[in-house]
């Protein structure tokens, strides 16, 4: 079930990256959910999370608003990133409910 929505959200990143999410009713069946839930979705992002994405009726896709990425996965830190340990964000439980329920 976490490989399905890493997979889920990692595809959801590249088509935003790529522009190519299409409308909103596409990108549902391009994510395998309903329009309903990709709405909640949506919305569990941009606010759970804070993805900064909006609908750009132009390009007809999602887009982020603010240069940057969205990873998941784990990376080893090295010995000259253990000093600034004091900045890596710590996920939340109210993060962790919205991701399962994706």
């Amino acid at each position: 079930m976490i490989l399905k929505i890493c997979q889920r959200l990692i595809y959801l990143d590249r088509l935003i990256k790529l522009k190519a999410t299409g409308t909103p009713k596409e990108l549902s069946q391009k994510l395998g959910v309903t329009e309903r839930a990709w709405y909640k979705y949506r919305d569990e992002l941009i606010n759970g999370l804070n993805l900064p994405i909006v609908y750009c009726s132009f390009c007809r896709s999602y887009i982020y608003t603010e240069e940057g990425s969205f990873e998941i996965g784990f990376r080893k830190i090295n010995d000259d990133e253990n000093e600034d340990l004091n900045t890596v964000e710590i996920i939340t439980v109210e993060e962790v409910d919205i991701i399962n329920r994706l």
